[in-house]
C-alpha cells in the first residue's frame, strides 16, 4: 500500500511541476586589433542579398539588436551617411539531424477494489476501498521523430570604408525551430561580447525565464 502511495505522489509532483527551458549557446567574438574599436553611431543592414531592410520580420529582430547595441553605449544614426559603423545582421536556422526512434514501455494498470468489511461478524459492518491490481500487464510501442536545428545569428560591424571592425557569432542547437522566440535569446547571449575579442569560442547556458523578464 505504501508503494502505491509513493508512486501516485511522484506522479502528482512531476505532473504539476513547472519546467524551465535552458538554452545552451556557443559564442565566438573577434575584433580588428589594428583599428580602434569603440561604441559609436550606427545603422543596421542585412548581411547578404536574400533579406531586405524592408522585411517586417527583419525589422523586428533589428529593433532587438538595436536595444543590445544601445545598452553597450552605441547610438543609432538618423541615416547611413551619419553612421560611423554599419552593423550587418543575419539570423537563420538549419536542420542538422533527423532521427526516428521506437520505444517500448510497460503499461501500468491501477485498479480500485472494495475490501472485505471491517468487523465482518460485527453488528454494523462497513467496507473500505483499497488499491489493488497494480502491475505490468502489457507493453506499448510508439515512435518519435527527433529533429535538431542549428539556430544562429551573425553580427558584423564595418566602418564607412568597408573595413571590418568586429564580429560576433552566436549559435544554439536544439529541437525548436521557432526563430521568433530564439533570436532574442541569441541576441541576449551576444550582448557582453559586442566589439570584444575571444581567444576561442565559449559555451554556456541561458535561462528562458530570465530572458522573458528583460
Amino acid at each position: 500500500m505504501k508503494r502505491v502511495f509513493y508512486i501516485l505522489l511522484l506522479f502528482a509532483i512531476t505532473g504539476c511541476s513547472h519546467i524551465i527551458n535552458k538554452y545552451h549557446v556557443t559564442v565566438d567574438a573577434i575584433n580588428n586589433l589594428n583599428i580602434m574599436v569603440a561604441p559609436s553611431s550606427y545603422v543596421i543592414k542585412p548581411l547578404g542579398d536574400t533579406t531586405s531592410s524592408d522585411d517586417l520580420k527583419f525589422q523586428r529582430q533589428s529593433n532587438r539588436l538595436a536595444r543590445v547595441l544601445n545598452s553597450n553605449g552605441y547610438t543609432i544614426a538618423q541615416n547611413e551617411s551619419m553612421a560611423k559603423q554599419i552593423i550587418y545582421f543575419d539570423y537563420g536556422i538549419e536542420k542538422i539531424k533527423e532521427e526516428t526512434k521506437t520505444y517500448s514501455e510497460p503499461d501500468i494498470s491501477v485498479g480500485l477494489s472494495w475490501g472485505y468489511p471491517y468487523g465482518y461478524y460485527s453488528r454494523y459492518p462497513f467496507y473500505s476501498p483499497f488499491m489493488s491490481d497494480i502491475g505490468y500487464t502489457r507493453y506499448r510501442t510508439y515512435s518519435k521523430t527527433y529533429r535538431l536545428f542549428n539556430r544562429y545569428i551573425v553580427i558584423l560591424s564595418k566602418n564607412r570604408l568597408g573595413k571590418e571592425l568586429w564580429r560576433v557569432d552566436v549559435s544554439s542547437v536544439g529541437e525548436s525551430d521557432n526563430l521568433a522566440s530564439i533570436v532574442p535569446i541569441l541576441l541576449r547571449a551576444s550582448a557582453p561580447y559586442i566589439g570584444k575579442n575571444l581567444d576561442k569560442p565559449i559555451e554556456f547556458s541561458l535561462n528562458e525565464k530570465i530572458i522573458k523578464k528583460e
